[in-house]
């Protein structure tokens, strides 16, 4: 007796062009605004609560700026290299949402590189402001005597230079030697 099996098929809605068009756009707004918002709140968070200083706040807006861009690339750049090593999904992830957002695979890379390069210059302000407060109670001493109080504060001993032998001893030293 031959038994017959009944396949259900379901059909899905067919998706219209402009639906499509809504999602990669979403995915493009979603990729590219993930930077923009990274550092907006990096921003906000340097001057809510280190308030820039009256009376100088253009200076001190530039020297945060430029303490952020060192801080990005010194810690971003570390910061990168252990994301490689320890996390790759998360640059298969930004692939993946730029495959979506209908961008090139690299542009996700470039993504999760600016979000890293951004949240890593948070700190440089703060480096910045202890640098300039360090130099700034040492005003009155001499290099020579910074780098001596930077060699005690991290332990390294001084290393004293050999001492030449004045000149008269090393006149009679000769003269004896020749007898």
């Amino acid at each position: 007796m031959p038994t017959s099996t009944l396949r259900h098929h379901t059909m899905t809605e067919p998706t219209t062009t402009a639906a499509a068009a809504g999602t990669a756009a979403g995915y493009k707004l979603a990729l590219l605004s993930l930077p923009v918002i990274a550092s907006l709140i990096a921003f906000w968070l340097g001057i809510r609560f280190v308030p820039l200083r009256p009376g100088q706040a253009w200076n001190d807006l530039i020297n945060r700026v430029m303490g952020c861009l060192a801080s990005s690339f010194i810690l971003g750049t570390i910061a990168l290299v252990l994301l490689m090593q320890h996390k790759p999904d998360v640059f298969t992830a930004g692939a993946a949402l730029a495959r979506l957002a209908t961008f090139p695979p690299e542009a996700g890379f470039f993504v999760i590189t600016g979000c890293v390069f951004v949240l890593c210059s948070i700190p440089g302000p703060w480096i910045v402001a202890a640098v300039f407060l360090w130099l700034e109670r040492r005003k009155d001493r001499d290099i020579g005597e910074l780098a001596a109080e930077i060699r005690a504060g991290i332990g390294v001993p001084r290393v004293s230079a050999p001492v030449a032998a004045a000149p008269e001893q090393s006149a009679s030293a000769d003269t004896t030697a020749k007898t």
